[in-house]
């Protein structure tokens, strides 16, 4: 397999192994696409900033 970029799948599962820099490397690929749709709900930034936060803290935690 010559993939220069490793798929989510891969890299949730290296993180659920310990690989902590995995995670590191998801919230970087989808940050925007995730903050963008927040914002689309809440339209105010500083609400929008809290939950994107909320979220990847209740990621790391389950």
């Amino acid at each position: 397999m010559e993939k220069t970029e490793a798929n989510d799948a891969f890299l949730v599962k290296s993180y659920i192994e310990g690989n902590e820099q995995s995670l590191s490397i998801l919230i970087n690929r989808h940050q925007h696409r995730i903050y963008s749709f927040i914002f689309s709900k809440v339209f105010d930034k500083d609400v929008a900033e809290d939950i994107f936060q909320d979220t990847f803290i209740k990621v790391i935690r389950t």
